[in-house]
């Protein structure tokens, strides 16, 4: 017999493996004392419920959420079994806590209004999450993607206007509006074909808005930190993210983390696995980094993964007797400054932005030299009548923005890029790798 938990999950058409997955990964139990001390995409990585300070408490009412998704538990069967766990622990009902930042006695309630808040809050962010993992994996079919709301006198006026705007899958929409949108939001969106875009109508003879809808903007207090933070107008604060893609991005800094902190061959066989999901935002980011730089002249120190060095290019080096600490290949928004500087340029030897912008794609397959002189790296691109170098620097440890946190990381580091006389390359210092 299906339980009411799994006709939820068949209602929301998604295995709950994504959902489950999500809050899975929620792995931090974080005791606060307002929503807002977690904001936004921290809820992908800690699971909180205000002013519920027992770590205990927290990771049961987790533990118990995570079955509901599962089909385990009904939203009923989470009500009761919530309620009494916390009645038992002496928490059912009006309670008192103590703020530690403040020393103020905050007052908390539990009761069966707010249990269903929470039980909602979280199961749906989860689906997100899951359903969001769904529409990656099967954009090719389905590139876009449809506001709909429940067309109710409930509907909030602003969600209502977003009700069937259609939008690629990729679109920066998505970011900040990708439901729920607030508390208590019952909006969702649905993949759509491209057969049925091409139509321009929905299924129920509805035109598609095809057009993204201006994104505005307003200033709200955060009266937990005194910050100002700029928010979507319509969503409620916390809520102005998408939470399948914060939690893709959670995913992919602990690789990027990893690739950086593990031995240079275990990160090259963990790259082998993660290189065909991870190459695209890899991409996206460096040309956006060097075009921010290009533009603004200016550099902040920013850090970003550009490549991972493969197996026979480390065994080369270790015939070298270099040996690499790590596989990974840093390259710094600084350096990408300097070798682009005008008065580089205006001698004629200043490689092309676009080589800079395009590193993850280009340095895999590129022939590599060792630089038997100071053990640095020279990886050759072909350019139109010219060849161009980037020099990687081994071993290095370098001060920058990597992923949210400012850190000195030893690994390999792009140094500066230029070009290079072909016939100088037969120089007896310079190796052949590969």
């Amino acid at each position: 017999m299906t339980t009411e938990a799994q006709a939820f999950a068949q209602i929301q058409k998604l295995t709950p493996e994504g959902a489950v997955a999500y809050l899975q990964a929620r792995k931090k139990i974080s005791p606060t004392f307002g929503w807002q001390d977690l904001w936004q995409e921290e809820h992908t990585q800690q699971f909180t419920i205000s002013r519920l300070t027992s770590a205990d408490l927290l990771a049961s009412l987790q533990d118990m959420i995570t079955k509901s998704v599962q089909g385990d538990l009904s939203r009923r069967d989470f009500g009761r079994d919530a309620k009494q766990l916390l009645a038992d622990a002496g928490w059912w009902g009006t309670s008192e806590v103590v703020d530690p930042a403040t020393g103020e006695i905050l007052k908390t309630t539990f009761d069966a209004k707010r249990l269903k808040l929470i039980f909602d809050t979280n199961t749906r962010q989860a689906h997100a999450a899951g359903q969001w993992e769904r529409f990656q994996a099967s954009k090719r079919t389905h590139p876009y993607l449809r506001y709909i709301t429940k067309r109710d006198e409930r509907v909030r006026a602003a969600h209502r206007a977003w009700d069937n705007v259609t939008l690629p899958v990729d679109d920066a929409f998505w970011n900040s509006h990708s439901p729920p949108n607030g508390w208590h939001c019952r909006c969702r969106v649905v993949a759509v074909n491209q057969v049925d875009f091409e139509k321009g109508t929905t299924p129920n003879s509805e035109p598609m808005v095809k057009q993204p809808p201006e994104v505005m903007l307003k200033d709200w207090l955060n009266r937990r930190t005194g910050e100002v933070v700029r928010v979507p107008v319509g969503i409620d604060p916390g809520f102005g993210f998408n939470a399948g893609k914060a939690r893709e991005l959670a995913l992919q800094r602990v690789v990027r983390d990893k690739l950086v902190n593990l031995s240079a061959p275990l990160g090259a066989a963990l790259w082998d696995t993660v290189k065909a999901e991870l190459q695209s935002t890899q991409l996206t980011e460096c040309q956006a980094m060097v075009r921010t730089v290009a533009t603004n002249k200016r550099a902040s120190g920013q850090m970003l993964l550009v490549h991972v060095i493969d197996d026979a290019t480390q065994a080369a080096l270790s015939t070298q007797g270099v040996q690499l600490s790590s596989a990974a290949v840093l390259m710094r928004d600084t350096e990408v400054m300097h070798a682009l500087r005008d008065s580089k340029a205006a001698r004629g030897a200043a490689l092309p932005e676009s080589v800079f912008a395009d590193l993850p794609t280009l340095l895999p397959g590129a022939p590599v030299y060792l630089d038997t002189t100071n053990d640095t790296l020279l990886y050759v691109v072909s350019l139109p009548g010219q060849v161009g170098k980037v020099v990687v620097r081994v071993n290095y440890a370098e001060k920058g923005q990597f992923d949210g946190s400012r850190a000195k990381l030893t690994a390999n580091h792009v140094v500066t890029g230029g070009l290079i006389e072909a016939s100088n390359l037969g120089a007896t210092h310079y190796v052949r790798l590969k």
